[in-house]
């Protein structure tokens, strides 16, 4: 009765959507609804179907305490900076102009809307954002098409005179019809070769796999944009294409260039809070001309199905083994985490290990590219903020703590800033000494 009740559902689903809503929104909301009717295919565990909410609370608790115990080990026992970290700090200066020169173009992306919601500026209009925020000249304003739609974000193309780039920035999430493109989130391969061949005969076939969502807005806007971008190049042969975005419009940017990569050489993509794209042994999330900036405590560098799934199933370890659970509890109870005898950490650092070997090993995506990690003062004007090189792993597991959710660590005016402001520090210590 129960499985021809969940047919009934998604029929009346299916039929709404088919009726009632554009292709492209139809077929997002269709996924969208397998997704959810098919949660534990993709390994996430029904925490509250199966166990008390009392297990559940303490299970999350415990494995918190643990995550961070196991955090702290491997800084306090790490033979050197470099395993601490994962690499060293950047110091490609070319790199660090860009980044702080792009932020403002991802940022400006979202347009007088974005510009008042997220920092109380307010433009007249789209465009007069864009040449405020950027500095270019409306007469460098290629092409804007500021409404998105489901699977195609808002995007403008510019002319960045001052370093000779043409320069395609795509919008991140701001409306309702972003979200459903963000929640198409399971996995597909696709070949880079066969979705430009129209474009045959440029480069060799790049296997590649990422989030549907974040494909099919990619393969929307090369549709759109490829021509326009191809003339610009082609009359300016001394410029290159830069593909910039925030969020959502990070991801997109990243499949893009994925997509055109093998068409227009010397591409690079600058991506700023970007999600979790795709799996690591794959394009976009192992490609070096995408270069990835993500804050600390950004809650979606760490967060796809796998994730989900995995932490699932280790607190469900924890509802079901209550001698683990008392115990990390009991050897982590002592205030601060820093205050933790070495032998209970390293005990809390060999049972995460094992957690993680033996149930936390869902597929999982990964923020794409060479990812910089950017931590310290990231908020206001003053402290220092740093930027270091680290490997995708480091965004393995999802980490519980009470600010997770905490989106004011996402926003493109705290990226926009903060390079900036790390951009001048450098320049004034250059200068100094």
């Amino acid at each position: 009765q129960a499985f021809g009740k969940a047919i009934s559902h998604d029929r009346v689903v299916d039929e709404l959507a088919t009726k009632l809503l554009s292709e492209d929104t139809a077929k997002a909301v269709k996924n969208i609804n397998d997704i959810l009717n098919k949660f534990s295919d993709h390994g996430v565990v029904d925490l509250f179907q199966l166990y008390p909410t009392k297990d559940i609370v303490m299970s999350v608790l415990a494995l918190s305490r643990l995550q961070r115990a196991a955090n702290e080990s491997s800084v306090r026992f790490a033979s050197n900076e470099k395993d601490e970290i994962g690499h060293s700090v950047i110091a490609d200066m070319a790199l660090l102009s860009d980044l702080a020169h792009y932020a403002a173009f991802a940022n400006a992306a979202y347009g007088w809307k974005g510009g008042l919601a997220l920092s109380g500026r307010l433009h007249l209009g789209d465009l007069k954002t864009l040449v405020a925020r950027t500095g270019v000249e409306e007469s460098d304003v290629i092409d804007a098409n500021w409404n998105s739609r489901t699977h195609r974000p808002a995007y403008f193309i510019v002319r960045d005179n001052s370093r000779k780039n043409i320069v395609l920035g795509i919008r991140g999430t701001l409306s309702p019809r972003d979200v459903l493109t963000d929640l198409c989130c399971t996995a597909e391969e696709f070949d880079a070769a066969s979705d430009n061949d129209s474009r045959s005969g440029y480069g060799d076939t790049n296997q590649a796999k990422a989030h549907q969502g974040m494909l099919e807005a990619a393969r929307k806007v090369s549709q759109q944009a490829l021509s326009t971008v191809a003339t610009q190049l082609a009359a300016h042969p001394d410029f290159k294409l830069v593909i910039v975005g925030h969020s959502l419009g990070a991801g997109t940017a990243a499949v893009l260039g994925t997509l055109w990569h093998d068409i227009f050489p010397g591409l690079a993509v600058f991506a700023y809070g970007s999600p979790c794209v795709g799996p690591l042994a794959y394009s976009p999330t192992n490609s070096d001309f995408i270069v990835s900036v993500i804050g600390e405590g950004d809650p979606f560098a760490n967060l796809s199905l796998g994730h989900i799934a995995d932490i699932s199933n280790a607190i469900a370890i924890l509802c079901e083994n209550y001698e683990l659970r008392n115990e990390i509890l009991a050897r982590t109870k002592r205030g601060a985490i820093a205050d933790i005898p070495d032998e209970d950490l390293l005990w809390c650092q060999e049972q995460m290990n094992k957690l993680r070997h033996e149930k936390m090993t869902y597929d999982k995506f990964f923020p794409p590219g060479r990812v910089l990690f950017m931590a310290g003062s990231t908020f206001g004007d003053n402290g220092e903020v740093t930027l270091r090189e680290v490997d995708n792993a480091v965004f393995s597991d999802l980490i519980l703590h009470a600010s997770m959710f905490d989106l004011s660590r996402h926003i493109p005016n705290r990226y926009e800033a903060a390079l900036a402001r790390l951009w001048r520090d450098v320049q004034n210590e250059i200068t100094t000494n």
